[in-house]
């Protein structure tokens, strides 16, 4: 008698293969992608030991189980394909690293998929089998070297450890690359990844053995540098930012020339403690982006002291840009992920010279104007702008942007009142949107604030959601409409298991709470057809329209209170 497919779907005679499967280290699986329901044979504990029931019973659960960079998931393997399913399903196979509650081994993966009605895949068998353990330093050779910042926490204080008490300084560089959003913008996301894959490997070329470079949240690099006096940071950090800017960079969509940004902190002039070292690091980079001539920033135990001079000219420039009408929006729409229909638009600050048609955007804006005090100045205004824009176009729906420092600032607050309380057929077209960072610190305050801001009709949402620490009991509390996935996290689902596991959990969580969810930088369609099927409510990004600056529309003045 034949033996039975482990493909098909038929009934068959039941056999145990329980002792020969477990012997070569196979177990055989079933997964109902739809459901994302995962089953196994029966010998699962045996080969695989004894896992968590989310990886066991759950397709996202195991696949949070693969190494980082170690090779393409099931999921990356199934979707990845550009065969049709023509009745006999398609064979996928592929090969990863897979941590077995702290076993880590090589696997082959193998099966196929097949497509439900309309035309996409539905189900897969396959079979997995355990082939060796991974040699220790084998998978950051394979891997991207990305990780989540408490292993970068961890990583550093290991460093710390050993280098503190033998009088040997330690120094955390965090490095960013110069106006990532402004190449993602004129490049596309596919061409953004093949840059910081290029910056990675630069940076790596440079990087002493002693040292550790680490690529975390995305798109930043941390350095770690071991006995490293104080007056060589400068030169150490600008040998990591002549590598990266010594020759454009040429991806699929152009060519690319790349600045480096590195904020510094040197141990023990900063303490020992890895996250404030880190902290501080993540603090002095911030000042270098914000700073139109500094590279490096150095932390320091004290704040400098500010240029009077300097500070009062950039002063004098931003009041002017908004006295002489210099002050745009930028208008990208945000559509329906299952129809591409658009629900509303995001408006985007723009600074710029009309007539030459150059135009800053608000990435590189906001952090200066926040350090300088002006930015509820510039909310004020988008907020003006966008309501005229409103007042013209019945059928638009707006978001803007609000600074912390503008919600906290009563006199905003008030112009806001102001400015919708007399149209509330203009604030029910307006979502605010506030950053998740803003949500950490006096959680209830901000949740009174929004409050008020949502009783003039206006709905409520928290952007670059994933990437702060906002805890469920807080983000009850507050009034929200809408939650939007930090980019960050969204752009990698297709090569990074662990993003996709993260999305989706955030994606469930919006769900819980009863909120609607917009994907940020969805580039391409493995990305939109993915986060579809996952049940996010709305796509932004270059894959459905790029911001398209707008003509200007003097506003009304209103003055009735909300």
């Amino acid at each position: 008698m034949p033996a039975p497919s482990l493909f098909s779907f038929r009934k068959e005679p039941a056999v145990d293969p329980r002792g020969l499967l477990s012997s070569i280290g196979e177990v055989v699986y079933s997964w109902d992608i739809h459901s994302d329901v995962l089953k196994w044979g029966p010998n699962a504990a045996e080969v695989l030991g004894a896992l968590p029931d989310r990886a066991m019973l759950r397709g996202i659960g195991f696949a949070g189980l693969v190494e980082p960079g170690s090779g393409p998931s099931r999921y990356d393997a199934i979707f990845g394909t550009s065969e049709q399913d023509q009745g006999e399903g398609v064979l996928y196979r592929t090969r990863y690293a897979v941590d077995l509650a702290g076993r880590k081994m090589w696997a082959d993966d193998t099966g196929r998929w097949f497509a439900g009605s309309d035309g996409r895949p539905a189900r897969a068998r396959g079979v997995l089998r355990l082939e060796r353990a991974a040699r220790t330093g084998e998978l950051d050779e394979t891997g991207s070297g990305l990780c989540d910042r408490p292993a970068l926490v961890d990583q550093i204080g290991l460093v710390l450890q050993e280098h503190l008490p033998q009088e040997r300084p330690v120094v955390v560089l965090v490095a960013a690359i110069d106006e990532l959003a402004r190449l993602n913008d004129d490049f596309g996301h596919e061409a953004t990844d093949e840059i910081v894959a290029t910056v990675h490997e630069r940076l790596r070329s440079v990087t002493r053995r002693r040292d550790h470079l680490v690529r975390y949240a995305g798109n930043s690099f941390a350095i770690i540098l071991s006995a490293c006096p104080r007056d060589q940071i400068d030169s150490a950090a600008r040998r990591f930012i002549k590598v990266v800017a010594e020759s454009a960079i040429e991806t699929s969509h152009g060519i690319a020339l790349v600045r480096l940004r590195v904020g510094a902190a040197h141990a023990p002039e900063l303490g020992s403690h890895a996250g404030e070292l880190l902290a501080a690091a993540e603090g002095a980079l911030a000042t270098a982006r914000a700073s139109a001539a500094d590279d490096v920033v150095v932390a320091r135990p004290q704040r400098r002291r500010q240029d009077r001079a300097e500070r009062s000219g950039l002063d004098v420039q931003a009041v002017t840009a908004l006295n002489e009408h210099r002050v745009r929006l930028a208008l990208q729409p945000v559509v329906s992920a299952r129809t591409r229909e658009p629900a509303f638009h995001e408006a985007l600050l723009r600074v710029g010279q009309p007539e030459a048609g150059l135009f800053f955007a608000s990435a590189e804006l906001v952090p200066l104007l926040e350090r300088r005090g002006l930015v509820r100045l510039f909310d004020h205004r988008v907020l003006e702008l966008a309501l005229a824009l409103l007042a013209a176009d019945p059928a638009l729906r707006l978001s803007i942007n609000v600074s912390p420092v503008s919600l906290g600032d009563p006199e905003w607050l008030g112009a806001f009142l102001s400015l919708a309380g007399t149209a509330r057929n203009l604030a029910s077209r307006l979502i605010v949107e506030v950053t998740e960072t803003a949500t950490i610190e006096d959680p209830a305050r901000l949740a009174k604030l929004l409050g008020r801001i949502k009783d003039c009709g206006t709905r409520i949402a928290i952007d670059d959601f994933g990437a702060g620490h906002t805890s469920l009991k807080h983000l009850r509390a507050f009034p929200v409409d809408i939650l939007k996935i930090d980019g960050a996290f969204t752009q990698n689902l297709r090569r990074s298991t662990d993003d996709r596991f993260y999305v989706r959990t955030l994606i469930d969580l919006a769900h819980h709470l009863g909120v609607e969810t917009v994907a940020e930088w969805v580039d391409d369609e493995l990305q939109a057809t993915m986060l579809r099927d996952w049940g996010i409510t709305y796509l932004q990004g270059h894959l459905v329209g790029r911001a398209e600056l707008m003509p200007m529309v003097e506003p009304e003045r209103r003055r009735a209170a909300c």
